[in-house]
């Protein structure tokens, strides 16, 4: 197995794990927490940000997934006006230019983050709130590799419009 077909495996993982783990987990504590502020009067400080920390997983994991399937959403001011050719050319530069820099620029400070959160044993602001940080600071920099990957692959093999990868 080649080096592209080996980052579009773990792209593909990455993508199952935000829809098979993170996003049903995501919903079963939304309605355990909506359940218990309305019906319970209960309120749960950690059950609020495991919502926010399983949203943020969410995407961080499945981002790359809909970017080589090419299922992301565009702004398509000049993009639907120009050749399929002039269309794949623009992404090229584009992934060049900025979005292969970027991702490394978020991998960079992500991990450094979750570093520095991991050595100061770093929790929740909130007095209840979730301990080990580090945790959920590790997703930044395991999606910015994941959308690095995607990048890379989309730059070996070009999106023909209505291609599903």
């Amino acid at each position: 197995m080649d080096l592209l077909e080996t980052a579009k495996k773990a792209i593909s993982v990455g993508g199952a794990v935000a829809a098979l783990i993170f996003l049903p987990g995501l919903i079963l504590v939304s309605i355990v927490d909506v359940t218990g502020r309305r019906f319970l009067q209960f309120s749960s400080t950690p059950l609020q940000e495991l919502a926010s920390q399983l949203f943020f997983a969410s995407v961080m994991f499945g981002i790359g997934y809909t970017y080589i399937k090419d299922r992301h959403v565009r702004v398509d001011i000049l993009r639907e006006r120009v050749s399929a050719r002039l269309k794949a050319r623009l992404e090229q530069v584009m992934l060049i230019a900025l979005f292969l820099p970027l991702c490394l620029i978020l991998l960079w400070f992500g991990v450094r983050m979750t570093w520095l959160s991991f050595v100061q044993d770093e929790g929740s602001r909130a007095a209840l709130g979730l301990s080990a940080r580090w945790i959920i600071k590790s997703v930044l920099p395991i999606g910015s590799l994941l959308l690095f990957l995607a990048g890379c692959y989309r730059l070996a093999n070009p999106a023909v419009d209505g291609d599903d990868a």
